[in-house]
């Protein structure tokens, strides 16, 4: 582990909350005997995680056509796992400073593509495989997050400057390559170590492990890498939304098809269309 990103596993990773690591551990350790009233009662004697459940169950990411005012009906609707990485993937959101300037990229447009990320998947998948859908959401919430911590890394070790002559020389493309030579690691990869080390949903932290070549995942996971490396490709940080990345997404779900998982390609480009044209532009 180079010394970038061990001052970031070490100095810069967020902790969870106490809540959080609670349910996550109560999650765990149950088993087969869980009991759906336990998971209430952590979440409840938290206000702030209870509101941010409900806002985020309620919001128009899941779709629902009632208002959802219960923990209980959220574990119903979505269930515990997914509650647990809804309950993670909020308190982890709310407790991290954004700034992006080490990549060149403007935060306040950063911060709006990284919600037209979650929106997408949720309005794409939702049409054709809501189960789905509702797994990668969490993921998709703090998909960028990685360029997020080795942002603030970049800016108190004083090598921000240097990361973005790097990128800017590069002409901002393949900024995985960059990310490699200074961290050793690119951000969705290192997305991946992160789900791990927080102990997330196995299937989510695997799902991310193979976004980068969904090809190789398990067929267990396959369809959910895929989904992710495809949003990926049309939201890739400085030339999302462009022909290139919308073909190159186009590609992965015939490269998919391949391997019997199939997306429905109408429906994918109808989508990409809608965000395509009101997806800001960071250059």
């Amino acid at each position: 582990m180079n010394d970038m990103l061990l001052t970031l596993v070490e100095q810069n990773l967020p902790p969870l909350p106490d809540t959080v690591i609670k349910l996550r551990d109560y999650i765990d350790e149950k088993g087969s005997k869980l009991e759906i009233k336990g998971v209430v009662n952590i979440i409840s004697k938290d206000p702030l995680a209870t509101a941010n459940l409900l806002k985020t169950a309620n919001s128009a990411y899941y779709g629902f056509s009632q208002e959802i005012s219960t923990i209980n009906q959220v574990i119903a609707l979505l269930g515990i796992e997914n509650v647990k990485n809804i309950v993670m993937a909020d308190s982890l959101r709310s407790r991290i400073k954004i700034n992006v300037s080490p990549y060149g990229l403007d935060t306040n447009l950063f911060i709006g593509n990284c919600s037209k990320e979650v929106d997408f998947i949720s309005n794409w998948l939702n049409e054709e495989d809501r189960k789905l859908s509702q797994t990668l959401i969490p993921c998709a919430m703090l998909l960028r997050l990685g360029m997020i911590l080795f942002s603030s890394v970049l800016i108190k070790s004083k090598k921000d400057k240097e990361f973005r002559e790097a990128l800017k020389a590069n002409d901002f493309k393949n900024i995985a390559l960059i990310e490699q030579e200074f961290f050793g690691v690119d951000h969705i990869s290192f997305l991946a170590y992160c789900f791990d080390h927080w102990k997330f949903d196995e299937i989510l932290t695997q799902t991310v492990v193979y976004a980068i070549n969904p090809h190789s995942a398990p067929p267990s996971i396959k369809k959910k890498a895929y989904a992710l490396a495809i949003t990926n490709r049309i939201f890739e940080p400085y030339e999302g939304g462009n022909d290139y990345n919308t073909n190159e997404a186009l590609a992965l779900v015939k490269e998919a098809a391949q391997q019997d998982v199939v997306f429905d390609e109408k429906n994918l480009i109808k989508h990409i269309s809608n965000f395509s044209h009101n997806l800001p532009t960071n250059n």
